[in-house]
């Protein structure tokens, strides 16, 4: 996966508002007020851009050289923006910590179907139906929140999604060797293993 840097334009921004507002609330007459303005704009320029100096990672489309595989990848990260999300809304650090582990190995696992688009028809699976369950089971989770519901069942469906998200950390990490490894028999052997465990707690049928 190849990322960017990309600044943010909040500098620009700042400073042309400040120029604009003290433009309408001062009366620029003479040369003086302009080269005042401007100064003080430029000053706004670099407070706000030492504020918002980090910018933000932007990921660049990728480029396999396969439309279905970009297809798919480009797919499988919309998934992780929505895990991630449902990550920030939840609060127990020790699960959150988990789910940073699954959103790392999945990533490790797009990153190698990007080097190697051959990974394809193995991968496919995976990234189809496995991916998306988590991400469901997270969303479901990230609704369940202490404070938010207290019943017993809500307790009960919290347990459950917590026992299953620790298996699933281990299936994807299992799943992010056996690539890197080109194992493709593991992988199949670990997508039959999380297969079963999410069919005995009712998670698909």
């Amino acid at each position: 996966m190849k990322t960017i840097r990309k600044r943010s334009p909040m500098p620009f921004l700042g400073a042309g508002l400040f120029f604009f507002l003290y433009g309408m609330r001062n009366s620029l007459f003479y040369l003086g007020d302009y080269f005042k303005v401007a100064v003080l704009s430029f000053a706004v320029y670099w407070i706000c851009r030492f504020i918002w100096r980090k910018g933000r990672i932007v990921e660049l489309p990728p480029q396999t050289g396969d439309e279905a595989c970009n297809a798919l990848i480009v797919e499988a990260r919309a998934g992780l923006v929505a895990i991630k999300a449902a990550n920030d809304a939840i609060a127990d650090p020790v699960l959150s910590r988990t789910i940073d582990s699954i959103e790392g190995n999945a990533r490790k696992i797009l990153n190698s179907l990007e080097l190697n688009p051959s990974l394809q028809p193995q991968l496919r699976t995976f990234l189809r139906y496995y991916l998306p369950t988590t991400r469901k089971i997270l969303d479901a989770r990230a609704m369940l929140e202490p404070g938010k519901q207290e019943t017993n069942e809500a307790r009960q469906t919290r347990a459950r999604t917590e026992r299953m998200l620790v298996q699933i950390d281990t299936t994807f990490a299992k799943e992010a060797e056996a690539v890197e490894r080109n194992r493709y028999l593991d992988i199949q052997v670990e997508m039959d293993v999380m297969e079963g465990m999410l069919k005995s707690e009712g998670i698909t049928r």
